[in-house]
């Protein structure tokens, strides 16, 4: 142990070290260890000695030579790497996309048959496959004839090696239920091997997230209708986080969906994506490059600032709650939601009160309109200011059946912490869905489906008793 720490310390003091630390983290976008030379040290300690090299100066020299692909490089990348991963990871997520997002991919893609899903930063693979299972498990009849492309890229080789064979021991399989063991996997000596079944989808391809063009099309990075990059940029400095968020958003088609890990959120991703939230996750949605201006922006001055505000607001207000201050914690058997950062503002006074100005003209000329009064409910909300309660109060007076007014009268009361007629207008809500058909338009939803909103209802709902 005496003899290890010695030989870190000296590797550290090399001065060749920082050389080759800032080579290597400038070659993978390993930024974690920019602040951590003892780890670093620790990595390049296990590889030493290469061969006959036995210094670092020689070490970096045949780094230098072989470059980021070649084997001893990949060696090393396989040290610094986190290959930390199981199936099913963070579980909500996956019922997010299950309820929310896929539904929303397959209407939208009812003309072409086809579905994109890349897993980038894949490490060993069981995320890619659990995409699989997933869709075979839940829309194995709506997903007949389609063309569905699952794609696992790591800039790690043996990572990828192990993600191709597709087995797996304990550990990568903790937490599922024996009959999805039965079910999706055959127990091989030691290991879980993931039946054939749910490979035929899913392929694995070296990629470097921070060193390749995004998008990449003869690489097939590109055009995607579900990103997963989940802890992955937790390891990138802010600059390459910034870029990649970017790369990712043009990887995406209109409509596309973004998952990523819970403590990868911030306010650049407010400014590219939609944020939807459901209990225990959030995703994030590219929006379509030209949307359909709402109702309320008409009341606004064309081009304006807070025309343009109000339109995004509106567009993403059917999957969008606006973020709260945290409520009170509810009972055990309700669905509680992440807290989601609060979407940047850079209105001005003016621009907030000509966005008001507009919604309350509108309901000014248009009193029985319970449309009017619902952008109000919304506007106030975005804003921070009036009642939207009693504004959506007031649509759904106007009309009873007006879903999405109990859905966000709903939000606007769990997020002031009176659980009870939050679920009582969830209630509400889910019911007023019972009789009407799946692919059917909801009224102000922005394309939003009966189907993709009763999806999203079931999971406020799903910690409730029968």
């Amino acid at each position: 142990m005496i003899a290890s720490t010695s030989a870190i310390e000296a590797i550290r003091r090399d001065p060749s070290f920082q050389r080759l630390k800032t080579m290597v983290i400038g070659d993978t976008g390993l930024a974690y260890y920019a602040d951590k030379d003892a780890a670093f040290a620790e990595r390049i300690n296990r590889r030493l000695p290469f061969g006959r090299i036995s210094t670092v100066a020689g070490y970096l020299s045949a780094l230098e030579a072989q470059g980021p692909t070649g084997p001893e490089y990949q060696g090393l990348i396989n040290e610094l790497a986190v290959g930390e991963t199981f199936f099913f990871r963070y579980i909500e997520q996956f019922e997010a996309l299950r309820a929310v997002a896929i539904p929303e991919c397959l209407r939208r893609n009812q003309a072409t048959r086809l579905l994109r899903i890349w897993s980038a930063g894949c490490s060993i693979g069981p995320e890619a496959y659990t995409i699989e299972i997933l869709l075979k498990q839940h829309f194995a009849s709506q997903l007949e004839g389609w063309q569905v492309h699952i794609i696992g890229t790591d800039i790690n080789d043996a990572f990828l090696e192990q993600a191709r064979r597709g087995a797996y021991g304990d550990w990568a399989v903790r937490g599922l239920a024996p009959e999805t063991l039965e079910a999706c996997f055959d127990r091989q000596d030691k290991l879980w091997s993931v039946k054939q079944k749910y490979r035929q989808w899913t392929s694995f391809m070296h990629f470097n997230l921070v060193e390749g063009e995004i998008p990449s099309y003869p690489h097939g990075i590109g055009h995607f209708d579900i990103i997963l990059c989940r802890n992955v940029m937790i390891y990138f400095d802010e600059a390459t986080r910034h870029r990649l968020l970017g790369d990712l958003h043009h990887a995406l088609a209109d409509g596309g969906w973004l998952v990523v890990g819970h403590a990868e959120a911030g306010p650049q991703m407010n400014e590219l994506f939609i944020p939807v939230s459901v209990p225990g996750a959030t995703l994030y949605r590219k929006q379509a490059e030209q949307p359909a201006p709402p109702p309320a922006s008409a009341a606004l001055p064309a081009g304006s600032a807070a025309a343009a505000r109000l339109q995004r607001s509106a567009a993403a207000a059917s999957f969008r709650p606006v973020s709260p201050p945290p409520p009170p914690p509810p009972p055990p058997r309700a669905a509680t939601p992440p807290a989601v950062p609060a979407p940047p503002d850079s209105a001005d006074t003016n621009d907030r009160s000509t966005v008001l100005e507009g919604c309350l003209a509108r309901v000014e000329a248009n009193r029985l309109d319970p449309a009017a009064h619902y952008q109000l409910g919304l506007a106030e909300e975005e804003l921070g200011v009036g009642d939207p309660v009693a504004a959506f109060k007031r649509a759904l007076y106007l009309d009873p059946r007006f879903v999405l007014a109990d859905y966000h009268l709903a939000l606007a009361y769990w997020r002031r912490g009176k659980l009870a007629p939050a679920q009582r207008h969830f209630r509400n809500a889910r019911e007023a869905l019972d009789d009407r058909s799946d692919e059917e338009a909801v009224t102000e939803g922005g394309g939003l489906t009966v189907q993709e909103l009763r999806g999203m209802l079931d999971l406020w709902l799903s910690g409730e008793e029968a």
